[in-house]
């Protein structure tokens, strides 16, 4: 049988009607179209090569050096000869990678030196590393709820998590981001005797808003609910001691379980779960992300190892941090282009329809700074953004000229764009 997979029909032997190509949903993407046409405008915005680190100024596959402000390296510890020279031992004593599951042979003492300092870090009894930050948020919902129970999830929670509380067997009811009331009618509905777990973002990962932590807790606590807080994008940035959104607003004795995303201030890869011990043995026995995946390779838990280390001994970073970000939000608010509220070291400037989205994002790139556009399905329709993200090493000048840049791009193609609305 020849199978044509640029079609949507099977071609089958004997002259028999055409099957449907199950491979269609793939081809019929309109964002995989966009990726096989990198030189639209706009639309190269999607996957650009680098050709070094995630730092400040970074040289990317062209070529050119450009201001980065499209990197979760918040800390500016991915390219620190510290962490460098960490993960470097690891490769020479570990050799490449683990080659088998946690509950194999792939526990190393690095691994549980990692986790230990992260439930010290957080004040929980245990951690559980996991290969992802995506997987760790599927490795605690997938295990938790019963049939009967609820999860809770804000709408606007990362892909992640929406992910992995379908992969749970509780009931998923999501309720309207940020809105307390949509909340309380969610928990009013519920019978008295399931169980009720609220999914939310410490700081959404496209927008930089912040989750209303104290009332949320205050609902829990009033409720009987259980709360779980991703704080990928709070860990080094919010806080005294960058322990993120919880740690910033006072509750972080009040969450039930935090997960975390190593791939941003701690510059690794990998994830892990902040919660008691008990839960943390139920994950390890019952998670498919830790029992079936290959545990974490040794270089990168010796990067987040170090990174964790740096990160209690100098908070001095996270301050740097946080006087960046509130210093990128002020010029840009006086270029005209003031970003969405928000605290953390996302800072997203509305752009709207998609095309003024791409556009800008184009031009900004053209013009030396490196941001990261923003569409639906990420952000709702007509609501897009470009996302920028800070380094606690970033510099004032280095700031105060990308704000300008980034300001300037969006004005242009809005403009451009009501010209051709209007032709």
């Amino acid at each position: 049988m020849t199978v044509d997979l640029t079609a949507t029909r099977l071609e089958l032997p004997g002259g028999l009607r055409g099957r449907r190509d199950p491979f269609a949903p793939l081809h019929e993407n309109p964002l995989a179209a966009m990726q096989r046409d990198p030189h639209h405008p706009g639309r190269g915005a999607l996957a650009v090569p680098t050709a070094g680190a995630p730092l400040p100024v970074t040289r990317y596959a062209d070529g050119r050096e450009r201001i980065n402000l499209g990197t979760g390296n918040y800390l500016g510890l991915a390219g620190d000869p510290r962490v460098v020279e960490a993960a470097a031992a690891a490769l020479q004593r570990y050799g490449t990678s683990t080659s088998g599951s946690r509950v194999l042979n792939g526990t190393s003492g690095l691994h549980l030196e990692l986790e230990a300092e992260l439930a010290d870090l957080y004040g929980t009894e245990d951690a559980v590393l996991t290969s992802s930050g995506v997987n760790a948020n599927v490795a605690l919902l997938s295990t938790i709820c019963s049939p009967d129970d609820v999860l809770l999830v804000d709408s606007h929670v990362h892909a992640s998590l929406h992910a992995a509380a379908a992969a749970s067997r509780g009931t998923v009811q999501r309720w309207r981001h940020n809105d307390l009331d949509s909340l309380v009618q969610r928990l009013d509905a519920l019978d008295p005797r399931v169980g009720a777990v609220v999914v939310v973002d410490g700081v959404y990962s496209m927008t930089g808003e912040l989750a209303p932590l104290v009332e949320i807790a205050e609902l829990c606590g009033r409720y009987g609910a259980r709360l779980v807080v991703d704080e990928a994008h709070g860990l080094g940035v919010l806080g005294e001691v960058g322990v993120g959104a919880g740690e910033a607003l006072g509750v972080l004795d009040r969450v039930d379980a935090v997960t975390i995303a190593m791939s941003k201030s701690l510059a690794s890869v990998g994830g892990a779960i902040m919660t008691s011990r008990a839960a943390a043995d139920g994950i390890r026995a019952s998670a498919m992300p830790y029992v079936f995946s290959a545990a974490n390779d040794p270089a990168s838990v010796a990067a987040a190892l170090a990174s964790v280390r740096i990160l209690r001994a100098e908070p001095e970073r996270v301050r740097r941090l946080q006087d960046n970000c509130a210093l990128l939000r002020r010029v840009l608010a006086e270029q005209g282009a003031t970003p969405i509220v928000g605290r953390g070291a996302v800072v997203a400037v509305p752009t709207g329809a998609e095309e003024v989205t791409g556009a800008a994002w184009r031009t900004a790139f053209d013009a030396g700074v490196y941001t990261n556009a923003v569409a639906y399905p990420a952000v709702p329709r007509g609501r897009g953004v470009l996302r920028l993200t800070v380094m606690a090493t970033h510099t004032e000048d280095q700031l105060r000229a990308a704000a300008e840049i980034v300001a300037a791009s969006v004005h242009r193609a809005r403009e451009t764009a009501e010209v051709q609305a209007v032709a």
